[in-house]
């Protein structure tokens, strides 16, 4: 049953767990640089694992139907019946626990962003069903890291900077999971379940290196209105150029590499964290 559960959460996929780590991290050394704190990169990384697994299971909750009718997902534990709705149920809650613990150890500033992290990764399982665009939505949970560890600092999250850091981790998300979703277009398209990859079908790698052109510009911005030295650049030019070269020579009919690619959004995330602490 303990093996089913972690499977539930996709602890065995800790990539979910990286993709929203990163912007957490991002906003620390976006207002701390190289004094950004160990505890606080704990506290993330502590909320980010428990979040979204949680996330995971009510995807699975919603998808369960659906999901008998992917071959990709339909031995997930929900869909095959391997975990109970009960014991999901649980679990979901000892998860939110969890989080809700980290929440409570950041300012009470904090605790709204937090709130509303929480009902978009609870409203992402549904998007597919009401808009085309559910990557925006993932995009929009994924990434609200970014201001909530401004806001540990300092109550200007609206600052430009900010909301153009927010926006950047926005278009990456959109970015990546657009290729992602490449694995199940067949599916989506035969259950009339929105995705970008639908709607970008007809020129997809023109669009998603438009996408990551666009978070190069918005780091970018970030960090101009920072008044920032100018090694970031370097970092987000070298993000940039690293997507898209992954992306020119990726075959969206393979599954295989669609979700290699999927994966290497990592050192993605990862040039983008090493480009804020030199700010």
């Amino acid at each position: 049953m303990l093996n089913a559960l972690l499977r539930l959460g996709r602890f065995d996929k800790p990539i979910g767990i990286v993709l929203i780590l990163f912007p957490c991290w991002w906003g620390l050394a976006y207002i701390q640089g190289f004094g950004l704190e160990l505890k606080f990169m704990l506290l993330f990384a502590l909320g980010a694992t428990v979040m979204r697994a949680a996330g995971c299971i009510v995807n699975d909750y919603f998808d369960r139907d659906v999901d008998q009718q992917v071959a990709r997902t339909k031995h997930r534990p929900l869909a095959s019946g391997e975990v109970s709705l009960k014991a999901a149920f649980w679990f979901f809650w000892g998860l939110c626990a969890i989080g809700l613990w980290v929440l409570l150890q950041f300012p009470v500033r904090c605790w709204i962003i937090g709130v509303v992290a929480t009902v978009l990764l609870m409203i992402y399982p549904l998007a597919k069903r009401f808009t085309a665009y559910p990557q925006v939505v993932l995009g929009l949970a994924f990434n609200i890291g970014f201001p909530m560890a401004v806001a540990i600092f300092t109550p200007n999250i609206f600052h430009y900077g900010v909301l153009a850091g927010y926006c950047a981790g926005i278009l990456w998300t959109v970015a990546y999971d657009t290729v992602y979703a490449f694995q199940d277009i067949e599916d989506d398209r035969h259950l009339d379940i929105g995705s970008t990859a639908l709607v970008f079908e007809k020129a997809p790698k023109l669009i998603v290196t438009g996408i990551y052109l666009g978070m190069g510009i918005l780091l970018s911005l970030s960090c101009y209105l920072a008044h920032s030295s100018f090694l970031p650049y370097l970092f987000f030019v070298g993000a940039v150029v690293y997507s898209v070269r992954q992306l020119s020579v990726l075959n969206l009919k393979d599954v295989n590499q669609c979700r290699e690619f999927f994966i290497a959004n990592q050192w993605v995330g990862a040039l983008v964290f090493l480009g804020y602490l030199m700010r």
